[in-house]
């Protein structure tokens, strides 16, 4: 138990998510509530319950979080419920879309913890449901204002709080928070404000603008530039090689292979910022996990990558032999590497930077709306630069229907 004083909603959260006669239930509320204080009350008092708990995150950057937060283990979804990883299909045994914990081999744990649950997809939500054990419990913590997942289909979440018993919590601890009051007035549908951890600068070439405005310190792991989308001519796959030029463009060049052939080989120089695109239990890697490449060597192919405290070395191919499918299984890990200098608003959600540069424009027109533009300056902790055009500012006040 804590010494932490919770509020009255705070408190009906808690007792709430600890109610193991309550199959579903969920906690919602925008960023400074105290969603994850509350999270790690209701873990702590059902371990105290003699409950065994499982938490876990969409993304491994989330997890993480979780952890450095709470100081509580968490996983991936992924992983709490054992997919196979992609190499592990060669012989077609086993269906990469399908995990191995489900009705016929249930999870072990009496309650399962999702946090960022606003990212779980349809067919994640169907297979936790599916892997929880006869009497389980599930509670589900999100921000019902944040983006919904990639899949078509109705948001999970969205569908979890109309339907089952929930807390909504209200009191904003982080009220005069700058970057927080902004993100309020983006829900309400009024234009953020200029103010000392925000700045907003306008451009009719907002991409143009951002290469010029970016410094070195966008290398680093807390500093972040987001952009709505991946593709198209202000994404990130068109960005990230420019940045690469301004920030990285000299030494040696490794090329690494795509997952699809069509795409053109990435190519990757020591120094370089790295985005981690796949969970891989192999190499307790996981999708949303970013750092810089701190060595490579270009005759044998394998580099060295720094994320967080860690390093590890990316072999060309790794080999082994798996007694769950029952044969020898190699892959290559590299083409798990994306660069990220730039990511999308999606790959962010469920991280925190301390200075964030959101990229906007009108050429994206079809993903601006509030809940893309709400979620990327609320990965901030402590400044946001919105680099935008006027026109892309007021599509980003569109109500998002889902």
């Amino acid at each position: 138990m804590t010494d932490v004083e919770f509020s009255l909603e705070q408190r009906n959260a808690i007792d709430l998510c600890c109610d193991t006669h309550t199959t579903i239930a969920s906690v919602t509320g925008g960023a400074g509530v105290g969603k994850t204080l509350v999270m790690g009350e209701v873990y702590n008092e059902l371990v105290d319950m003699k409950k065994s708990v499982a938490l876990c995150a969409p993304t491994g950057r989330a997890a993480k979080r979780i952890e450095e937060l709470t100081g509580i283990k968490a996983l991936t979804v992924h992983r709490l419920l054992s997919f196979p990883m992609p190499y592990e299909n060669q012989d077609k045994k086993l269906d990469p879309h399908l995990p191995r914990m489900n009705k016929e081999n249930p999870l072990k744990h009496d309650v399962v913890i999702v946090d960022e649950s606003s990212m779980i997809s349809p067919s994640l939500y169907r297979f936790l449901i599916d892997a929880l054990k006869k009497g389980a419990v599930i509670r589900w913590f999100g921000d019902n204002n944040q983006l919904p997942p990639v899949e078509e289909g109705k948001p999970p979440f969205l569908t979890l709080l109309r339907k089952h018993p929930k807390v909504e919590l209200t009191y904003n601890y982080r009220s005069g928070d700058a970057i927080v009051s902004n993100a309020q007035r983006i829900l309400r549908g009024q234009l953020p404000l200029r103010n000392e951890r925000f700045e907003i600068i306008y451009s009719e070439n907002p991409l143009m603008t951002m290469f010029e405005f970016v410094t070195e310190h966008f290398m680093q792991e807390d500093h972040q530039i987001i952009m709505p989308t991946r593709k198209g001519k202000a994404g990130t796959l068109r960005a990230n090689p420019s940045l690469q030029v301004k920030f990285n463009s000299k030494g040696p060049m490794l090329r690494l292979d795509r997952f699809e052939k069509s795409e053109a080989p990435l190519t990757v120089r020591a120094g370089d910022k790295f985005i981690w695109i796949k969970n891989d239990y192999h190499l307790n890697l996981f999708n949303g996990e970013i750092g810089y490449i701190d060595w490579i060597d270009a005759d044998a192919g394998d580099l060295g990558i720094v994320t967080g405290a860690r390093s590890e070395q990316i072999p060309p191919r790794i080999k082994f032999y798996d007694p769950f499918v029952g044969t020898v299984l190699n892959y290559d890990p590299r083409k798990q590497i994306e660069l990220g200098y730039a990511i999308t608003t999606h790959k962010a959600q469920g991280s925190e930077f301390d200075t964030v540069v959101y990229c906007m424009s009108r050429s994206q027109m079809w993903l601006l709306n509030k809940r893309n533009f709400y979620t990327g300056i609320t990965r901030a902790k402590k400044n946001v630069i919105l680099i935008t055009d006027r026109k892309a500012m007021g599509l980003s006040m569109r109500q998002y229907d889902v």
